[in-house]
């Protein structure tokens, strides 16, 4: 009885140790298998980009480049990490936060003409709290706010 208990856990701990080699296996597939994304310019620097299959870019479109096709679901525009440029075409469904400026990842493959063609194109949500541009902070007072009129309060 207690060996065929003792088989049963060997086969189970067993199982589990497959189990995970083999998602590690294919979570590592490649030399950047856990590398979510590159930027355009570590892109740039790989020594055959074209090479490269199903990468993911990151980079933020550049103002003023986004030309939407009359399909509605196409569309080719620039994006850079602010030192490198890149070209891409995507045909896809575009998410609605595609704008210019936004933060992007594509995955996809580039062309022998130097574009990047996408069959993926993720658009980052922009942050509730990031700071404007022309935010400019106010220097802090010792001065007490000044209380509101009693007969104005609204409720």
């Amino acid at each position: 009885m207690l060996e065929k208990r003792r088989l049963k856990f060997a086969l189970l701990g067993a199982g589990v140790v497959l189990a995970m080699g083999l998602i590690l296996s294919v979570g590592l597939k490649g030399s950047g298998g856990l590398v979510y994304y590159v930027t355009v310019t570590e892109f740039r620097e790989l020594e055959d980009p074209a090479a490269t299959g199903g990468i993911r870019v990151n980079g933020r479109v550049v103002e003023g480049t986004i030309e939407r096709m009359t399909s509605g679901e196409d569309v080719a525009f620039t994006m850079s990490d602010g030192t490198t440029s890149l070209a891409v075409e995507y045909s896809g469904i575009i998410p609605d936060t595609f704008v210019d400026r936004a933060d992007v990842v594509v995955e996809g493959h580039l062309e022998s003409n130097g574009v990047f063609v996408a069959g993926t194109l993720l658009a980052k949500c922009p942050s509730k709290y990031e700071a404007a541009d022309d935010y400019e902070p106010h220097e802090p007072t010792n001065e007490p706010a000044a209380p509101e009129p009693a007969g104005e309060r609204q409720g």
